[in-house]
């Protein structure tokens, strides 16, 4: 391996930067679990390693934009993706512009038309790279065709937005759900799920307050 730059420390990776064949390149590697037994954390790493890199490829594939994988080392928990210049969503509003969110949208719903989960949609895991949004981290992903796994993923993003970009939030999800519904045909059907979701999380809040002034 060559010299690596450690750049970022999550509870499940490290992020590594560094070269690969003359390339940049991010190295993802994921992290043993003292916790675990060693023979268990080690199947779980390798599966989810390999898991994770199968769905970045299924989403590329999909046509959503993700960093190119350069190389994959299950035995060492390790993905080799491109190093994607730029700012995250997070961070380049100022420079997209709202319109960027129907795009992200789009690209939702090109990901749930294939079954694809992403696990953690926020604008802080999207890079603003040669004018174009790139899905990243996909360390959460997997597959499903569930209508509300797909709604709660909606529900993430737009917590995200409320929680992060409160000041553009509405237009920006109303671009969001725009974009989606132009791929997926079936935006006002995730809403209402979402309307669901929203709905319990209030009940459980409110059942927690009550008890909480007893």
């Amino acid at each position: 391996m060559e010299s690596l730059t450690l750049i970022k420390r999550g509870a499940e990776s490290l992020i590594y930067y560094g070269n690969f064949l003359g390339i940049k390149a991010i190295y993802k590697v994921r992290t043993p679990k003292g916790y675990r037994h060693p023979l268990l954390d080690r199947k779980i790493n390798m599966e989810r390693t390999i898991s994770e890199a199968k769905i970045m490829l299924a989403a590329l594939t999909s046509g959503v934009n993700v960093p190119a994988i350069l190389y994959v080392d299950p035995d060492k928990f390790t993905i080799i993706m491109e190093f994607l210049e730029g700012k995250t969503i997070k961070d380049a509003i100022s420079v997209t512009g709202l319109e960027i969110f129907k795009e992200i949208g789009y690209m939702t719903g090109k990901m749930h038309l294939n079954e694809i989960i992403h696990g953690d949609l926020t604008t802080n895991n999207m890079i603003f790279h040669d004018d174009k949004v790139f899905f990243i981290d996909f360390g959460l992903s997997r597959r499903s065709r569930d209508t509300e796994d797909m709604a709660t993923e909606v529900h993430v993003f737009l917590r995200s937005l409320e929680s992060v970009h409160s000041d553009i939030k509405d237009e920006a999800f109303s671009l969001f759900m725009d974009g989606y519904n132009e791929v997926t045909g079936s935006g006002k059907e995730i809403m209402r799920k979402v309307e669901e979701i929203r709905m319990r999380g209030r009940y459980v809040d409110e059942r927690r307050n009550k008890s909480g002034n007893r």
